[in-house]
């Protein structure tokens, strides 16, 4: 992991999952973690922790790396909406 501060971002995104998916199929834990993410996490933070899903090491759950995914498609399609 490049930076401490990305190793708190990796953390907080394992506890919203951990805490949006009780009871929720996997999908629908993942869809509400990254609308978390989207609507609360800045900008500079949500494209720090996208950039730590190419990194080895990194510690994702399960359902936080469905989460950051969805995120880092979301961003794509919304970088090539506005160009």
């Amino acid at each position: 992991m490049s930076t401490h501060t990305d190793a708190n971002l990796v953390h907080m995104i394992n506890q919203i999952a951990a805490n949006l998916g009780g009871g929720r199929d996997e999908e629908a834990a993942a869809t509400a973690t990254c609308r978390h993410l989207e609507t609360f996490w800045a900008r500079p933070m949500k494209h720090r922790l996208v950039a730590n899903l190419e990194l080895e090491g990194v510690e994702f759950s399960p359902l936080a790396r469905r989460a950051a995914t969805l995120l880092a498609t979301r961003l794509l399609e919304r970088q090539s909406i506005t160009r």
